[in-house]
């Protein structure tokens, strides 16, 4: 593969994966819908009967797992870059000065700002990596959701295919007799 083609392809990546940072709680939302409808659509689809709740919230835990872990893995991918900044900030961050009882520091911060600067991608970074550890929280708690109704959603799947082959077989021996 030449140069010019993944270079190509790595810039592309990092256009979609800053979309998907940037945009993550559409992102979430609309996965996590479509997660929770689609076993709906599929019995409607099916002409069979509505799935029990514990089937869509396991399909909906798990499109709001993996969408937040998603959104974890773009997030990180984009740690220092400045677009996670508005543009007023973007510049070299200041220390601010505590108040109340620990007003004394004033005069360290003071010093502290006229001799180093804080990078701004040092703000960015703690952006980004707040945005994560939120979404690996959300994925954490989809997979909760998950391991919660497994079992019991099992069971309604394996009762839901013997209502349907029973169902098919006396239609069959109605069609017969």
């Amino acid at each position: 593969m030449s140069s010019g083609v993944a270079r190509w392809a790595f810039v592309h990546l990092d256009s979609w994966t800053w979309f998907v940072a940037e945009y993550r709680v559409w992102v979430i939302t609309l996965a996590t819908v479509v997660g929770l409808a689609a076993p709906l659509a599929g019995a409607a689809r099916r002409h069979m009967p509505r799935p029990v709740p514990s089937l869509v919230i396991r399909s909906g835990a798990m499109a709001l797992a993996f969408s937040a872990a998603a959104v974890t893995i773009c997030s990180l991918l984009h740690f220092s870059d400045l677009r996670w900044l508005a543009p007023g900030q973007r510049s070299t961050v200041h220390v601010s000065a505590p108040g109340g009882l620990l007003s004394f520091a004033k005069p360290i911060v003071s010093v502290v700002n006229s001799v180093a600067g804080i990078p701004a991608e040092f703000r960015a970074t703690q952006v980004s990596v707040h945005i994560a550890v939120v979404c690996a929280l959300m994925a954490l708690a989809g997979l909760f959701l998950v391991a919660v109704t497994w079992r019991r959603a099992r069971r309604a799947d394996v009762r839901q295919i013997v209502r349907e082959e029973m169902r098919r077989s006396t239609s069959a021996y109605v069609r017969g007799t």
